[in-house]
Parts: C-alpha cells; structure tokens; sequence
C-alpha cells in the first residue's frame, strides 16, 4: 500500500476493501444499484472512505461502507482512504458518520445537464458520456437537449421541473400557455405529469389533423363552414336531398354534387374521431328538398344525454392517451433489474384464470408482449421471447410476467372504463400496487370517480378528464340517432369518413 503524509495525525492511503474492518453504520440499506458498481469499476472509488488504524494493522472504516462494497463488488481493489485517530466515543462514530451522509448537497439535474454539454463541447458523443458516468443513453440525450432550450432550462432551474418533464416542455414552447400549465401540472400533480402531457398530444394532433384537413378542402376549392346546428332550417347533409325530379344526391361518381351550388364541407371532432361531411347551404334555394319520407330520426338531446355524450367523448379520448403512457410504463417496468415480489403469482393466476385473454395473445404471436421488449415477430421464425430466454436464463420471470401482462393488457379498450369486470379491476389494481399512477379515466376502473374541480379554479392547470377541451366536439346540436348508452362505436377505430345526417326534417 501506498501512503502519502498530509500531516501528524491524518494520513491517506489505499487500502483493499477485501482486508478492512467496516464499522457499525447508521446505512442499513447499502443499495448497490448497477449504477453505482459499474460507476467504480470503470474510475474506481474517487472520494477517499474514513478509517482508523485497527487490530492487526487492518483499516477499520468508519464511513464509506457503500464505497468499500461497491468496489469489491466491481472488482477494484485500491480504496483511497483518510486514516484519522479512532473516535474517543461511539457517539462519536455516529455523528461522523450521520454527518457524512447528511451534510452533502446533491448536484441538481441543470447543473447535471450543464456539465455533460461541457463534456460534449468537448468532443464526447452522448454514449460515451453515458458509458462514463454510467447514465443511460436517453437520459443524456434528454439533459442535453434541455440545456439548448432556453424554456427548458429555466424550467429546470426555477420550477425544479426533472429533466423527463423538461424535456415535455420543449415540444409545446411554442405556446406559453401550455408551458405554464405543464408547470403547473408538475408542481400540483406531478404523478399526473405523464398523462397530462399525452393528453395534450394528442389534442394537438387532433387539431393538427382538421387543420390539414381544412386546408386540402381550401385547395380543392371546397367551401368549409361550422357543422350546422340540429335546428339550423337552411342546411342539410347532401344525402339527405334530393332535385326536383326525386333524385337522391350523392357525393361520389359522375353525378356527385361537390362543387354544384351551395355544396360545403364541415369538420369536426365526435367520438368517432376527427370527420369531415358534405352539406349544401340554402338547398331550397337550389331547387333541392328533404325526401318526405326520409326516416330521418327527430327529437332534441335533453341536457342530461348532452353530458354524457360529453363524457363519452371526452373520457374516450382521456383513454387512448392514457393507453400510451400505460404502455410506455409497461415497457420501462419490464426493463427493470427488480421485479415486484408477486410477479410470479401474477403470472400464474393469468395463465390459470384468464385463458381467452391469453389465448388470444397466443394467436398473436405475443405481439404486444414483444412490443413492450422492442421486439416484433417475423413469420416462420423462432419468436424472440424463446430466443431472449434461451441467450439470457435469468430473463425467464420477466418473459413470463411480460407475457402474463400483455394478455391482460391486450385485452382492454375503450369499453373497459365503462363497464370494467373482475378482470379489469384485478389487473389495475395489480399495476397500481406496483407503482402505476392511474389517470383520472383508468381510475373509474377501480370505482374511483374524479373529484369536481372548484368553478374557481383555472382549468388549464389539470383539467379533468370528463371535459371536452375542445369547443363543439360533444356535437349537442345532434338530434338523438341514438340513444346515449347505445354510443359504444367508439371503441372501435377512429378514422375520417363521410357521415350520415344528423338533421330532422323540417
């Protein structure tokens, strides 16, 4: 061993962690996480441990046990350490050791990002500062790419926002409106962050979809106007018309009515998605008429089929955005080196109990299963999941409860905040118990309805989910095609397409 003398009475020296003494410590939980091994057994241990000189010339160390265990468990076997006289009492020892661990501040994510840009100023690409400091690759990218954005970084340093969050906020810092409530939402409720944020995806980009949408009406030179009204007299879908000589009009072939007097079109967003329709303005004007027997459906939505059209809607939507976030989890959680003590049971029950959902993830190939590894299975080959547990043993639990947790997942949709089963509820409660956050919909799974937000309160911050956030998208001017329990087309998928008239006769 080397010694270097720093005066009388403290001296450093490198010691084998294998030969010292460890102390009674205050630690009791040393938490050797992956990071931290292979942290030290790329750079060694870089702060010095505390010991004192003990019986047979080893190193009794004071503090520093987790460095000391960390280094054998990375095979490093030179410690720097700062040899000081024992301590006169074990009171002493414990305030040593309480104040080494207590009195350390530790770095924030903007000071953390900060340094790696340095370090990519300096030539280094994002997997090699990962590989050095033992991060991993997509948290670097994310740090870096929140120091180059002012919004960001002042998220960061200002609102204590983490770098994940910060990173959100690039997408929407074009509107300061949004980045506030984001903030917001991360202050308030930050275990809600990620569903919020999805949910403002995806109504970007169903705003995104009607822009594009107007916008190739406008080049055709197609009139767009406001989805008509249930009582507006004057407009009518264009097949529910018909000439002067009891033609029925139509929209597609030779004799289609675009372009002819007082043809519009019309978007909007319903349960069925975003849509487009075909009217005609003024069609009594154009010598055109409602069929007198058209069997077109009359009657005004009362307020009460109104709201819960609106719920319908808006709790679809809250669905499919929660769906993404669920599944991004899902594949995090299945990537940990840990997994929840009753996984296995979890899989065993599934494999027992719930035979169609597994069945039908069997017909599939597993194909969500191997989603959620990055995988996908190419006909006629070996799947993936037999190759991963042939290469990697120890990934057979994993495997298994992926399995288990794609059939139960695969099994859900639209429908199921609705009308959850014994199924349902038994699987969200299983994810919540593993550290899950429910979003306000998934939670009506579980019987747990959204507490009512103060009229007081700014609603950007963390709007519920039972709001629309879109002007007009709850159609309450539709007359009542259907009754609103009947309205479950929605778990089907979305997509534009030419609808029926929503108009009575006049």
């Amino acid at each position: 061993m080397s010694n270097t003398e720093t005066g009388t009475s403290i001296r450093v020296q490198y010691v084998d962690p294998r030969e010292v003494v460890i102390k009674a410590n205050v630690r009791t939980d040393v938490n050797l996480t992956r990071e931290f091994v292979a942290s030290i057994k790329r750079h060694g241990v870089i702060v010095p441990v505390i010991g004192h000189p003990g019986e047979e010339g080893r190193v009794t160390v004071e503090e520093g046990q987790r460095r000391i265990l960390g280094a054998i468990e990375a095979e490093r076997f030179e410690v720097p350490a700062y040899i000081v006289p024992a301590s006169d009492t074990e009171a002493i020892r414990i305030i040593r050791q309480l104040i080494a661990n207590d009195q350390r501040a530790e770095l924030t994510d903007g000071e953390r990002a900060a340094a790696w840009k340095q370090l990519e100023l300096d030539g280094l690409s994002v997997t090699a500062i990962a590989r050095e400091l033992s991060e991993k690759p997509k948290r670097v990218k994310a740090g870096l790419a929140v120091v180059d954005s002012e919004v960001a970084t002042n998220a960061v340093a200002e609102h204590q926002l983490t770098l994940d969050q910060a990173l959100v906020l690039i997408e929407f810092e074009d509107d300061p409106k949004l980045v506030k409530a984001l903030q917001e939402t991360a202050r308030k409720n930050p275990d809600g962050f990620a569903h919020y944020a999805q949910r403002l995806r995806d109504q970007r980009d169903t705003e995104r979809q009607i822009a594009s949408l107007i916008e190739g009406f406008d080049k055709r030179g197609i009139r767009v106007i406001d989805w008509p009204s249930w009582d507006d007299k004057t407009v009518a879908a264009v097949e529910d018309l018909q000439d002067a000589d009891g033609k029925l009009l139509t929209i597609d072939g030779d004799d289609s009515y675009e372009g002819r007097p007082g043809h519009a079109v019309a978007v909007r967003e319903s349960w069925r998605g975003v849509e487009f329709g075909h009217f005609v303005t003024d069609f009594k004007t154009h010598g055109l008429r409602k069929p007198s027997a058209s069997g077109a459906p009359v009657g005004k939505w009362t307020d009460a089929e109104k709201a819960e059209r609106r719920t319908l809607i808006a709790n679809n939507k809250a669905w499919g955005s929660a769906e993404v976030v669920r599944r991004e989890w899902l594949a995090s959680f299945l990537s940990r080196r840990t997994l929840p003590k009753n996984a296995l049971s979890f899989a065993a029950r599934v494999l027992v109990e719930n035979t169609g959902q597994v069945r039908s993830a069997l017909d599939d190939h597993h194909g969500l299963a191997l989603e959620l590894f990055g995988y996908e299975y190419k006909w006629g080959t070996t799947n993936p999941l037999v190759t991963l547990i042939e290469h990697n043993p120890a990934k057979t639990t994993t495997v298994l409860l992926a399995v288990a947790v794609a059939a139960m997942e695969g099994n859900t949709s639209k429908s199921t905040w609705r009308s959850p089963d014994a199924d349902d509820v038994f699987y969200f409660t299983t994810l919540q118990g593993w550290g899950y956050t429910l979003s306000e919909v998934e939670n009506l799974v579980l019987g747990i309805t959204p507490i009512a937000v103060d009229a007081d309160e700014e609603p950007a911050q963390t709007p519920a989910e039972g709001e629309s956030g879109v002007e007009g998208e709850a159609d309450e001017s539709a007359t009542r095609e259907t009754e609103p329990e009947e309205v479950q087309a929605g778990d089907g998928p979305e997509q534009v397409e030419e609808t029926p008239s929503e108009f009575g006769d006049e």
